[in-house]
């Protein structure tokens, strides 16, 4: 909170004319003031707000956050995520390219995506889907390496019903190391990259990014989240080595335009 006050103090202003030793006690009861008087109109998800959100209350937005809760079974509670992933959807749909997801979970980011997507059975368009589809993290082998968790799929049958009111949906059940290398996608305009560990991720992205044409989007679910750093300097190592820059959002999602 402190970071955000404005510490100056304006000539002329009755606070210059306080005795000095003063001033700074008036300055912080001026920010406090001023802090506290704008009520919140947003506060979730590790943001806080007095901006317009608008956007929640449209009718567009809410049918595609409903279809997202409903391929959870409840909800996340990531309204800006799920805006910004909108956003880049959008964008990258000005651009030749199929969708590619790395680390779907239950869908609840792209089943958003695709309810939002107006034209998609006649886009011609493909939506690949790559995860475990396991309920915890787990290593090249196999093995559980984490507790199990709400936000990951239950199963790749329950995935796959999920996805099925759409075309062309195209699912990779397994290590990210094995699918992605196997995967024939030509093309991609928006890529969503949510594994949760650096090492796949930097994987999928380095694999898949001679396949972005200009303009493509690409949108890193943990980039600068808490408990998420080593992820955060991997990303950063790798726009360094390959020539990129990633836009740092509120909620801790990196979008890079390409």
């Amino acid at each position: 909170m402190f970071s955000h006050f404005d510490w100056s103090i304006r000539i002329g202003s009755r606070i210059e004319q306080l005795p000095r030793i003063i001033q700074p006690a008036a300055v912080l009861l001026r920010n406090i003031k001023n802090w506290t008087s704008i009520p919140l109109t947003y506060q979730a998800d590790g943001i806080a707000t007095r901006h317009n959100v608008n956007f929640i209350r449209e009718q567009r937005f809410h049918k595609a956050y409903s279809r997202a809760v409903a391929a959870a079974g409840w909800d996340y509670r990531i309204p800006f995520r799920v805006h910004q992933a909108l956003w880049c959807s959008r964008l990258a749909q000005k651009v030749e390219g199929d969708f590619v997801e790395l680390g779907t979970g239950r869908g609840f980011i792209m089943s958003a995506v695709l309810a939002d997507f107006s034209n998609w059975e006649s886009a011609g368009r493909s939506l690949h889907l790559f995860d475990t589809f396991k309920d915890a993290l787990v290593d090249a082998r196999g093995q559980q390496t984490g507790p199990a968790s709400g936000y990951y799929a239950k199963s790749v049958e329950d995935v796959a019903e999920n996805f099925s009111e759409w075309e062309r949906v195209k699912i990779y059940q397994g290590d990210i190391f094995d699918t992605v290398s196997q995967a024939k996608i030509e093309c991609i305009s928006f890529l969503h990259v949510d594994l949760n560990s650096p090492k796949p991720e930097i994987y999928g992205l380095r694999t898949f990014w001679d396949r972005i044409p200009r303009g493509g989007v690409v949108l890193l679910d943990d980039y600068a989240q808490q408990g998420f750093e080593a992820q955060y300097k991997a990303m950063n190592d790798l726009a360094a080595e390959i020539g990129f820059d990633i836009l740092t959002t509120a909620t801790g999602q990196g979008i890079v335009i390409k």
